[in-house]
């Protein structure tokens, strides 16, 4: 999952929106069911907080078992 942000204009004003999503076409898809048609003046993608805390975990399992791979050889 993925926190997208972005600035959009609607041909009123403009919009901040904040929206967790799986893909950037599912973001699109929501953008364009609320506003219909818009301008994106910009836009970003970042790790949700789940995605974070679930490979914060991995990790964390990885080195009980001993499976630490960031480790250069």
């Amino acid at each position: 999952m993925y926190i997208f942000s972005a600035v959009i204009y609607d041909g009123k004003k403009q919009h901040l929106i904040k929206q967790e999503c799986r893909t950037d076409t599912e973001f699109a898809s929501y953008l364009e069911r609320q506003f219909g048609c818009h301008v994106c003046l910009w836009s970003s993608k970042e790790l949700s907080e789940t995605a974070l805390l679930a490979i914060a975990a991995s990790q964390e399992r990885n080195q009980q078992q001993g499976l630490n791979r960031t480790k250069a050889v």
